[in-house]
């Protein structure tokens, strides 16, 4: 059974009459938001719900999520544009990661710098061709380099460039963005900065 929603003195002052959550949508879409991997926009949380919910009482429901989880250590409830949709998803707080890694230290290697400074290249000049790669490094890609990347969702292929020996064109992913904490590629840091790092645990 679920539990209550809170009395209605504990709602937000700041809602619109009309626009406190019925009961049980706070925690319909809380579970949903624990649930499903991917960050859920309005529009999916209405197909998952129900049309019939006014994107107002969405927007309720997830205000009152976030403050359910505001006092959490470890979980939040963040916010993001992506590809023009605002977008909400739990997740953890950079206060579990000692923990995440004590318990599985092999879980997700460093990439190196090689591997770094490949991802940098193809998040700043995309399209961008292998070839193209190795004349920014001045050394060969090495491809397991490329397939680490595309293995963890970064890097695909954009097609293949109208020159001698069609090369394959590169680019980063929308899960690139989501893993970076970036709601475009406008947000990239410093190109510099992130490619003379000496390795990352991401």
């Amino acid at each position: 059974m679920t539990d209550m929603l809170p009395p209605p003195d504990d709602a937000d002052p700041r809602m619109p009459p009309g626009s406190e959550p019925p009961e049980g949508l706070v925690e319909l879409v809380e579970a949903l938001l624990l649930t499903v991997d991917d960050p859920l926009s309005l529009e999916a949380l209405g197909a998952m719900v129900g049309q019939e919910t006014a994107p107002e009482l969405l927007e309720a429901a997830l205000a009152r999520v976030a403050k359910r989880w505001q006092s959490h250590r470890f979980v939040e409830l963040t916010s993001r544009e992506i590809g023009g949709r605002r977008v909400w998803q739990l997740v953890a707080t950079a206060a579990v990661a000692p923990y995440l890694k004590a318990g599985d230290p092999g879980r997700v290697p460093k990439l190196s710098r090689a591997a770094l400074e490949t991802l940098a290249l193809i998040a700043w000049r995309q399209p961008i061709t292998r070839g193209e790669i190795e004349a920014a490094r001045g050394v060969a890609v090495n491809p397991q380099i490329l397939k680490q990347l595309a293995e963890r969702g970064w890097v695909r292929s954009l097609g293949v460039k109208d020159s001698p020996g069609r090369p394959e064109m590169l680019g980063t992913t929308r899960e690139f963005l989501g893993d970076f904490g970036l709601d475009s590629l406008a947000e990239l840091p410093d190109f510099e900065r992130f490619a003379g790092q000496d390795d990352i645990d991401v």
